[in-house]
């Protein structure tokens, strides 16, 4: 098993459909707040559909297209973070993630980023690292800024959600602007 550490608190691990229940759980538990950003939640109705869905991650993984992880802190597994997608000719790639509501407000997301972007930048040979936040999302774009990510700009209307199109924030930084 594939496991990183961030800190004393926080370590990233490769998702497998082992954990394919506490994922699913995070999901469950968080759909009041997550149907405002993501359209395919309907599509998890239960456990087996996100076990599924890890096993199409770890067949592009295996491809060298994403990286999959749940974040756990202090044991617990609390949320996800990938790169959802690597775009290897253009040295690009783009980190998406969820957060427990509970485990919000710690620094949680923000240091399992900050990761990322060390192997983005220093492992895995990338250029610049992306993120898309909806703009009515305040604390998924917080992150980005906190980091020192740059707000490329907005996507209007580009994304349907459940018959509403909203924004998207666009925040990318540089290898040339990253500060261990």
């Amino acid at each position: 098993m594939f496991t990183r550490v961030v800190d004393d608190e926080i370590e990233l691990e490769l998702a497998t459909k082992y954990i394919a229940q506490d994922i699913f759980d995070i999901i469950d538990r968080n759909r009041d707040n997550l149907k405002h950003y993501f359209g395919w939640l309907d599509s998890v109705k239960e456990p087996t559909d996100t076990e599924e869905y890890i096993e199409s991650r770890l067949e592009l993984m295996a491809k060298g297209k994403t990286i999959y992880m749940a974040i756990r802190y202090k044991g617990k597994i609390v949320g996800v973070i990938d790169f959802n997608s690597i775009i290897e000719h253009n040295k690009t790639t783009e980190i998406g993630y969820i957060l427990d509501k509970e485990f919000r407000g710690k620094g949680i997301m923000r240091r399992a980023v900050k990761e990322l972007c060390n192997m983005a930048f220093n492992t895995m040979g990338m250029n610049k690292v992306i993120i898309r936040c909806a703009h009515n999302n305040p604390k998924s774009c917080n992150v980005a800024k906190s980091l020192g990510f740059t707000q490329e700009g907005t996507l209007r209307e580009f994304e349907e959600i459940y018959g509403t199109f909203i924004d998207l924030n666009i925040f990318s930084m540089l290898k040339r602007e990253y500060a261990e």
